[in-house]
Order: structure tokens, then C-alpha cells, then sequence
């Protein structure tokens, strides 16, 4: 019996919980997953990216505490986004914990976290470590994966999409992220096609959807949900798909 465990598992019960995750770090995840929260008004962003944190820096509300009442952990809001992440625990310190730390701590904050919304944006760390085990425990979320066209990329995303297969669990879509840039209406790929991701997600049945680039996002780090660009628009299109 692991009674935080089991409190997390009923917190997420009926919710549709969808997981934005990568195998590798710098592919955009945390945007991605905050613009999807942002297309979902009312959504819960659960940031489970224990070290990275980035949630609460782009939503500005880095080194804000979370408040505790009676129904357990208030949620940081934002944007009409309504955000739990370990930062808002500790505070702007970094965080170093072992595996089991890691999955105590997940499903603490999923245990004790506010949620009163019917969808649940969870930003995970890059790669398959403990937060990922730890949130399948808890439970049955929806994959989202964020690629770059990289082929270096491409790499370890695949060996999360095989992952997740032998979990049975199916990408419900796979993200190419800074995809291409707009010249004058026409479309430019600094970094290729993304050829090898298209045919994955052809592979496993999971539509692919091109985020741009766009350099004015950088000037909406801690103001995300004032952004009104391109990308915004390209992640609404796969949130009112899911």
C-alpha cells in the first residue's frame, strides 16, 4: 500500500491527463506543453520536469510559493493557466534527487496538488527516467512528442516511441517542433525535413504536426501566455485534436 501513490492515481482518475515528453532535452517540451495548456483555457500544467523547472519560468511566476489550504496545494495561475511544479515548493534552488526521490516527489505533487480541471497538461522531463515510470503508475496519460528534425534527435525520440509501444501506449501526436521558417510566405528547413520522424510517426500511427520557428517567442519567456505567434497557432491545431 503507498497511500501517495494511491492519492495520485484518484486525483487523475477520469481526467484526461496528456504527457508532453522527448528523449532528449532543447527540443522546445516546455513551450509546446505550456502553449497546449494555453489552448485549453482552464487546463491544470503539472510540471514533472523535477531539475528543468521551465514552467514557471515562462509563465513568470519562477520563485512564487505555492500557498497550502485545506484541499491541498494551490496552484500558481497564470494566463488562465493553472500551474503546479516542484519550484513552487522549494523555491528558485536547484533540485537534486535520487530515483526514488524522483518518484516520491511526483507523486507527491500529483497527490496534494489542487486539480479541479477535466484536462491535465503534464510537461515531463527529456528522456526515460523515474518521473516517466512514476507518472505511468499514476496514470493513464496521453503521449505527446516533441522532435526536432534533427536526425540527432530523431534518434533517441525513437527509442521513446518504442517505449511507449511496449507500454502500449501509442503517440496521439508526434510533434516536429521548429520545423521550418517563413520567407515571404514560402517555407524554409534549416534542418531538414524531419524524413525519418514523418516515417515514425507514419510507423505507429501518429499524426505529425510542423511547429515553426519563431524568434520573437524568445522575448515571451515569463510573459508565455501573452503570445499570440505562429507557434501558438501551431499547437492549437494539435490540442483540438487530442
Amino acid at each position: 500500500m503507498r497511500p501517495l501513490l494511491e492519492l495520485a492515481r484518484e486525483k487523475l482518475r477520469r481526467r484526461k491527463v496528456i504527457a508532453v515528453m522527448s528523449g532528449k532535452g532543447g527540443v522546445g517540451k516546455s513551450v509546446v506543453a505550456a502553449l497546449l495548456a494555453l489552448a485549453r483555457p482552464g487546463s491544470v500544467l503539472v510540471d514533472l520536469d523535477l531539475e528543468g523547472m521551465s514552467a514557471p519560468k515562462l509563465f513568470g511566476v519562477a520563485g512564487r510559493l505555492h500557498e497550502v489550504g485545506k484541499e491541498g496545494i494551490e496552484p500558481l495561475e497564470a494566463g488562465g493557466v493553472k500551474l503546479f511544479s516542484l519550484g513552487g515548493i522549494v523555491g528558485d534552488r536547484y533540485v537534486v534527487l535520487p530515483g526514488y526521490g524522483q518518484a516520491g516527489a511526483v507523486e507527491a505533487l500529483l497527490a496534494f496538488a489542487k486539480i479541479d480541471s477535466d484536462i491535465v497538461v503534464v510537461d515531463m522531463p527529456p528522456g526515460m527516467g523515474e518521473e516517466l515510470l512514476a507518472l505511468g503508475r499514476a496514470a493513464d496519460y496521453l503521449p505527446v512528442v516533441v522532435t526536432t528534425p534533427s536526425k540527432a534527435s530523431y534518434k533517441v525520440v525513437r527509442q521513446l516511441v518504442d517505449y511507449l509501444a511496449e507500454a502500449g501506449k501509442r503517440p496521439a501526436a508526434l510533434v516536429l517542433n521548429m520545423a521550418y521558417l517563413d520567407c515571404g510566405g514560402s517555407r524554409v528547413y534549416p534542418f531538414g525535413r524531419g524524413d525519418e520522424a514523418r516515417r515514425l510517426g507514419e510507423a505507429v500511427g501518429a499524426p505529425v504536426y510542423e511547429v515553426p520557428v519563431d524568434p520573437s517567442l524568445e522575448d515571451y519567456v515569463g510573459r508565455i501566455h501573452e503570445y499570440r505567434g505562429p507557434v501558438a497557432d501551431a499547437v492549437r491545431k494539435v490540442a483540438e485534436r487530442l
